[in-house]
Parts: structure tokens; C-alpha cells; sequence
């Protein structure tokens, strides 16, 4: 490297840092990390028992949630399936940005932009539920993973501006 600078062909870790840099890599990790993150998510409300990490949401909605609206816990599984599904289905489409980013289709950013903008009116939908349920915790956190989406699309943005 004569002048100095790393090419993305160099072999080793500086080759590797250099690859993962590019911005077509970038939003390829970002629509893995949140497909991966809906699809987890979302199987895991079909889980009636022990859950993959978390709280059963549908127990949640049955100790406490439910019976804070004085609402009926028989509406706990009916909301599970309804908001795993909807997670599958981000799922789904954060899989179909992760195509269209190793595939380096035309319109992958737009797709991108897309998951992610449905992702966070996914969020604002269950952060308006939890503040009808009196859940102020889940705010917080559902706050932070719209901070994050956020993010996730400034960088997509950014590096798609990079890309041009």
C-alpha cells in the first residue's frame, strides 16, 4: 500500500474493517440485525410456555395488562397472534431489504427506508398500548428501539449518499 490507504482487497482484518465499511455492507448488517430481531421476536409470542429470553407476552398481557383496563384476559392470545404476526412480517420484509442489499438491487435503500419507517409506526402503535395499559416501562423501552430505528436510518441514509 503505497500511498497509504487500505484497499478493500487487502487480506486480514484491515480488508475485512474496510469491506464492512462500504455502504451497500452497512445496510446489509442493518437489515440482518432487524430481521433477525422481528423474526426472534415474533416467533416467540407463539411460545406459550418458556419464551427465548424475555417476558411471555402473552402472560403479560393476562397478569396485568388486560385486567388494568378491565378487559378480558381472553384477549391476551388474540393480541399475541396479532402482534407476532405483525412482527413476522417486518421480519420478513427486513429479510427482503437483506436480498436486495447482497444483491445490490436498484431500489435497495428505498427498501430499507421502508422497513425501518414501518417499523417504527409498528413501535408508535405499541407504545400507544402501553400507555393505555398503564405500562410506563414498556414506553421507555419502546422508545429506545424507535431511537435506534432512527438511527438505523440516518445511517442508511448517509450511506446511501456515500454510495452515490
Amino acid at each position: 500500500m503505497p500511498n497509504g490507504n487500505a484497499s478493500g482487497d487487502a487480506p486480514g482484518l484491515i480488508g475485512a474493517l474496510v469491506r464492512f465499511g462500504k455502504p451497500t455492507m452497512i445496510g446489509t448488517v442493518l437489515s440482518l440485525y432487524w430481521c433477525l430481531f422481528w423474526l426472534l421476536n415474533g416467533f416467540d409470542k407463539f411460545l406459550n410456555a418458556d419464551t427465548f429470553y424475555g417476558v411471555n407476552f402473552k402472560m403479560a398481557l393476562e397478569g396485568a395488562l388486560l385486567p388494568s383496563l378491565g378487559l378480558s384476559t381472553s384477549l391476551a392470545w388474540p393480541l399475541a397472534i396479532i402482534v407476532g404476526i405483525t412482527e413476522i412480517v417486518l421480519g420478513l420484509l427486513f429479510l427482503v431489504s437483506l436480498i436486495a442489499f447482497a444483491t445490490r438491487k436498484p431500489h435497495r435503500y428505498e427498501v430499507g427506508t421502508a422497513c425501518i419507517g414501518l417499523s417504527v409506526l409498528f413501535f408508535a402503535l405499541l407504545t400507544a398500548g402501553a400507555i393505555l395499559f398503564g405500562a410506563r416501562d414498556h414506553v421507555l423501552t419502546q422508545g429506545l428501539f424507535i431511537g435506534t430505528l432512527l438511527a438505523s436510518g440516518l445511517v442508511l441514509h448517509v450511506s446511501q449518499k456515500a454510495a452515490a
